[in-house]
């Protein structure tokens, strides 16, 4: 009994990687799932601060400006995620990850706080310019971790991810516009009525000052900043030197070997955007009217099924996904997310047909989606991001880390410019071009993403480091016969030499000895003529 305990709890009491010190763990996994949370929790109520704040009447056609203020984000993540990621490969992780945890904490708060959509939109714009970590933070799990435990690390922190896009999801719908949801308890209130979503932004603010808190105590610099005596103005030279000798490296990546490397980056781009699609356009298709095929729900419905679709990431990780891994490796583990996902991603408008048979069904329906779609992304995310890690030595990780988030903003600046006002206008639409047109533009995307893993070699599945040492160790292991067979070979020239020499010597001998004898013979002759002659 207690071995059948051992076994259906090990997955739970080796929740954290063997070898990976615990206490700089936490304070990472904090801050990456707050830089989640920050990102997704305008998901669930950006339409509704659309709406109250009078841009718009109608909440099916809130898709289009909702869609600004999720891209103003990512395009601002995108211009500093690499140069993020540069500073940290030169003047260390540890300064460029806390002080982006608190610009972001500060700039949460400024969104938080918001009155007008304008004011947002800068807010906004501001939280993506500085909250490039996860970069940064993938870097240091990536040096803290082995070969042995390097899937498990990477399957937390797609754990951590998920959690954060599905937690703060739910937080943002279940405490944003608390004065309308909750009157009993907000309803007199003036401070919750001027400002509807500063809850969900204080809930991410404390965690992220949890995380800084251990961040600062607990983080120890992988990458320490060498010692110089040089002026501030000339370090600062130094430092825009190696920005550009390092971007200089990336361009020659793309014409090299290396060139993995770079495609490893445009599939986890891939990922994120069909991922911020799919995120941002379920809340919309929740909140629309039933008369355009939507479900007629408020934020915490929203909430709920967020936190219905979090077993999905929990199960994925403690289950799932570690055993998967190991029996295809990383690489095909991708390729099974993408296929699912491309299935998956048009199940959610047909759900809309199990209205008839009540809401019992209506909630199984989605439930499953939802845990299911997880269970993919997830497989998905955790595999790209050890595949990254694997692609290049610990000296351009950090570069390439902060190139991956680069893209990855980049490519999802356009999911919510793209996929709001296309669910929007498919509202005012008839079958085909309804909702489920919206939904199969967005499952060519992981399908894509199948296409583009193809080209990808095996080699991905290892880490860098070890490809390279077991190349040299087969090197040297042939060096190491060739020499032995040599020294084989000239012993045995040596041998056939002192051979020769000792048959030549026996010959020379029986020569002087048979050349002796004729002598001696001789003599004895000559001596018998002469005994005749006497």
């Amino acid at each position: 009994m207690n071995k059948v305990l051992k076994v259906i709890l090990s997955p739970i009491t080796n929740f954290f990687p063997k070898g990976f010190p615990v206490r700089k763990l936490i304070p990472l996994l904090l801050l990456l799932i707050c830089e989640s949370f920050t990102n997704n929790s305008i998901a669930a109520y950006a339409g509704f601060m659309v709406t109250d704040f009078g841009v718009v009447d109608n909440p099916s056609q809130a898709g289009y400006y909702s869609g600004i203020l999720n891209a103003c984000y990512f395009f601002s993540q995108f211009l500093s995620s690499f140069f993020l990621g540069v500073l940290s490969d030169n003047i260390g992780r540890r300064p460029i990850l806390l002080i982006g945890s608190l610009g972001s904490l500060i700039s949460t708060l400024l969104f938080g706080f918001s009155f007008n959509y304008w004011w947002a939109v800068i807010s906004r714009s501001i939280n993506g310019l500085v909250n490039g970590n996860i970069g940064v933070i993938k870097t240091f799990m990536g040096e803290f971790s082995t070969k042995e435990n390097r899937a498990q690390v990477f399957g937390l922190i797609g754990l951590t991810n998920g959690l954060g896009m599905i937690i703060g999801a739910s937080v943002g719908g279940y405490l944003a516009r608390p004065a309308k949801q909750y009157p009993s308890i907000f309803g007199g209130m003036k401070f919750f009525e001027i400002f509807p979503f500063i809850l969900p932004n204080l809930v991410c603010s404390l965690i992220t000052m949890i995380g800084v808190t251990l961040g600062y105590f607990y983080l120890e610099e992988t990458k320490p900043r060498e010692p110089t005596n040089d002026q501030w103005y000339i370090q600062i030279l130094n430092i825009f030197k190696k920005v550009i000798g390092r971007t200089i490296k990336i361009v020659k990546m793309l014409f090299s070997k290396e060139f993995v490397g770079i495609l490893c980056c445009f599939s986890y781009s891939i990922i994120s955007v069909g991922a911020a699609m799919l995120l941002t356009v379920i809340p919309l298709l929740m909140m629309a009217s039933i008369e355009v095929g939507g479900f007629g729900w408020e934020t915490g419905q929203i909430g709920t099924f967020n936190m219905i679709s979090a077993v999905g990431i929990i199960c994925t990780q403690l289950f799932i996904y570690r055993p998967t891994v190991k029996l295809f490796g990383p690489l095909w583990t991708n390729r099974i997310g993408s296929l699912g996902n491309f299935i998956l991603y048009n199940i959610p408008p047909c759900i809309y047909y199990l209205y008839p048979y009540g809401n019992v069904a209506l909630w199984i329906g989605l439930g499953a989606f939802g845990i299911m779609v997880n269970i993919t992304t997830q497989f998905c995310f955790a595999s790209v991001m050890a595949m990254i890690a694997n692609s290049v030595k610990n000296d351009l990780l950090g570069t390439l880390n902060g190139l991956s988030q680069s893209l990855v903003a980049l490519f999802r600046l356009f999911a919510p410019l793209i996929s709001s006002p296309l669910i929007a206008w498919s509202f005012t639409q008839k079958f085909p071009f309804n909702a489920h047109f919206t939904f199969f533009v967005m499952s060519i995307i992981p399908l894509i993403n199948f296409l583009l893993l193809l080209l990808i070699p095996k080699s991905i599945n290892y880490p860098k480091q070890e490809v390279q040492y077991t190349k040299i160790i087969e090197l040297d292991d042939i060096k190491a016969k060739n020499d032995t067979q040599q020294k084989d070979e000239t012993t045995q020239q040596k041998d056939e030499t002192t051979q020769q020499n000792v048959n030549s010597t026996n010959q020379i001998n029986t020569i002087k000895t048979s050349s002796s004898e004729e002598q001696a013979h001789a003599i004895i002759i000559d001596e018998d003529e002469n005994q005749v002659e006497l």
